[in-house]
């Protein structure tokens, strides 16, 4: 199969991230935004070909961490490289990262949502209620 983009969802996580930085909010929208164009040209199909772009990225249970821009953030994301999409759960600094609090948050140890099937029954079926009556009208007791 033969894709020529990632779908990147969102952005909006990303400039979120970097609007909240009062410091070095330029060097985090510069960092982000160069990791936003680099993953939405790329054409993934596994996490080798994902490391051949990002050579630091790690696998950490379903998720993949990024090192952006020279070590200074860290962005949690799951990729899903059959449909060609990676989900942005979290940006970081690296002093945030580094204290580990992001991992049960991110859902990184959990496995993927999983697809309803596509035939769900939206009603379920009543069992009689005991000694209530039948479509004859009996009430299912002796004659």
């Amino acid at each position: 199969m033969n894709r020529y983009h990632v779908r990147v969802i969102s952005k909006r996580r990303l400039r979120e991230f970097w609007e909240s930085r009062k410091h070095e909010s330029e060097v985090a929208k510069r960092d982000l935004s160069t990791w936003y164009k680099t993953a939405k040209n790329a054409d993934w199909v596994n996490f080798g070909s994902l490391k051949q772009t990002f050579g630091s990225a790690d696998q950490v249970g379903n998720c993949v961490v990024f090192d952006v821009g020279n070590n200074r953030f860290r962005l949690i994301g799951r990729v899903n490289f059959r449909k060609g999409i990676i989900y942005v759960l979290r940006a970081m600094d690296h002093a945030e990262y580094d204290k580990m609090l992001w991992g049960d948050g991110c859902g990184c140890h959990k496995p993927p949502p999983r697809k309803p099937p596509t035939k769900m029954r939206t009603t379920a079926l009543k069992a009689p209620e005991r000694g209530a009556r039948s479509a004859g009208g009996r009430t299912g007791k002796g004659k």
